[in-house]
């Protein structure tokens, strides 16, 4: 028996209590960040109806500070909230791709902000109010879209010999570019804090790419944080 949580919200400090209890279907499980306490209350009574373990935070960063020791699972994550917005949240997550998969509300529309999150790997992005029937729909997705993160693990490249690294075969302005990839700038962003034009951040990690033999972004995170993993121990 898989061990999940359930929860109750603490009003004094903006976080939630967590304990946990028994339930056979923790890969359906659910973590639901708003700083507003009554949309949790909707969306939790809302999900447990449809059948999904619920944990919910009034504080993004609570959430963040725990990511390393939750069990997998899709994040239903406000955009606006004190602390770590959604798209914060996301740069976090991109590095436990085959743990978490995020699916972004917003209660202002921003096709920038909307645009940015899909890019990075998002399931969805969902106006607020949101649709129940849609939000349902993107949760089936979501937990698609994570049984398949878990198996292309297995795709990512094969360790090198020697405790040689994917990173080592990069030039110095590859590496940089990789590095501020990894940490979620965006092209624009590394271009300014490198002094090159978005075409030439496009290029270099083009390049890194394929030396690390990876075909999308969200290989490019995985791989990268398991060599950093591997040179740090």
């Amino acid at each position: 028996m898989i061990s999940t949580v359930t929860e109750k919200t603490n009003k004094h400090d903006g976080m939630v209590v967590v304990a946990e209890s028994e339930a056979p279907h923790a890969e359906r499980l659910v973590y639901v960040l708003d700083d507003e306490i009554k949309v949790l209350e909707v969306i939790e009574l809302q999900l447990n109806a449809a059948g999904y373990s619920v944990v919910t935070y009034t504080n993004s960063s609570e959430f963040l500070e725990k990511i390393d020791d939750l069990l997998p699972g899709v994040v239903v994550s406000d955009q606006c909230m004190p602390g770590a917005t959604g798209l914060k949240v996301q740069e976090r997550l991109l590095k436990f791709s085959s743990k978490f998969q995020l699916i972004l509300l917003s209660g202002y529309p921003e096709t920038k902000v909307a645009v940015e999150a899909m890019r990075r790997g998002a399931v969805t992005v969902l106006d607020k109010p949101y649709n129940h029937e849609q939000l349902l729909a993107s949760l089936d997705d979501a937990f698609d879209a994570l049984a398949r993160a878990v198996l292309d693990d297995e795709g990512l490249p094969a360790i090198l010999p020697d405790g040689t690294l994917y990173l080592d075969l990069l030039s110095r302005r590859e590496r940089q570019v990789a590095d501020l990839v990894y940490k979620g700038e965006t092209n624009k962003s590394i271009g300014i804090q490198l002094g090159i034009s978005i075409k030439t951040v496009e290029k270099h990690r083009g390049k890194a790419m394929k030396k690390m033999a990876v075909n999308s972004f969200a290989e490019l995170i995985r791989l990268m944080e398991r060599e950093l993993g591997a040179s740090s121990r």
